[in-house]
């Protein structure tokens, strides 16, 4: 287990997290994605700008050049580029206010997430900086270094745990339901081929509803289930089988209706 789960410690946390806050850390993380996503916006956006100006110019040109047959394709220019121009303002409008985010936005947005209070994901980050916090290190190698997640290892606290995923979902480990393997699939196209990639994630599931996941390696999720269940007997592990792809779902409903 401890090839997987480390305790907390002052190096870590000087590293992850300066301030002490998960979610300071986080916006840092998400804001630097954002700024990708402005720059792309922009750049769309100052194309679409200078297609409409100049289909503008030439309607203008056709109505003084009385071209009345042109009109109508030179007014149906305009009107697509006018639409992809409002919708790339609205995505760069978002993209900003989405660099513009606080640690207490993060916090209001993991609460809303997690179906919890603000002040037990403010529990949350107190807890995760304590000594006796388990760093857990779900995946390695390239699923690592591919793997979305805004910090590379989730986090359980005495009361909490936190997967890291984007969506920044905190549960309460009293809470869980469930804890299972699930298989997920995506192509990668490899010239004029497509490969079927399978994958290997864990998933937990709440009492409230709300579930997280995370790609696990195997080893490191049958660790993170005995952990999980020492703190809460009651977690289907679901006999540390893998759902396949697509059968989710109908396992979170039966466990949920248990």
């Amino acid at each position: 287990m401890a090839d997987f789960f480390q305790k907390m410690n002052e190096k870590y946390v000087q590293k992850h997290f300066p301030t002490g806050s998960v979610f300071e850390a986080t916006s840092k993380t998400l804001k630097r994605r954002g700024y990708v996503g402005v720059f792309f916006s922009g750049l769309f956006l100052a194309g679409c700008l200078f297609g409409l100006v100049s289909s503008i110019k030439s309607t203008i040109e056709v109505v003084v050049e009385g071209k009345k047959d042109m009109l109508g394709v030179a007014l149906g220019v305009c009107g697509f580029l006018a639409v992809i121009t409002l919708l790339f303002g609205i995505a760069f409008y978002f993209s900003v206010k989405h660099t513009r985010r606080k640690r207490e936005d993060y916090i209001k947005l993991a609460a809303k997430a997690s179906k919890l209070q603000e002040s037990e994901i403010e529990s949350f980050e107190q807890q995760a900086v304590a000594s006796d916090t388990y760093i857990l290190k779900l995946t390695a190698g390239l699923d690592r270094a591919l793997s979305n997640a805004t910090n590379k290892d989730g986090l359980l606290t005495r009361d909490y745990i936190y997967l890291a995923s984007p969506a920044q979902i905190v549960m309460r480990v009293e809470d869980l339901k469930a804890c299972c393997f699930n298989d997920y699939t995506y192509y990668l196209n490899t010239g004029n081929r497509s490969k079927k990639i399978h994958c290997l994630a864990i998933t937990l599931i709440a009492s409230n509803g709300v579930t997280d996941t995370s790609d696990t390696t195997m080893e490191a999720g049958r660790a993170l289930m005995v952990l999980l269940k020492q703190r809460n007997a009651a977690i289907d592990v679901n006999g540390g089988n893998v759902l396949s792809e697509g059968s989710l779902d109908a396992y979170k409903k039966k466990i949920l209706e248990g």
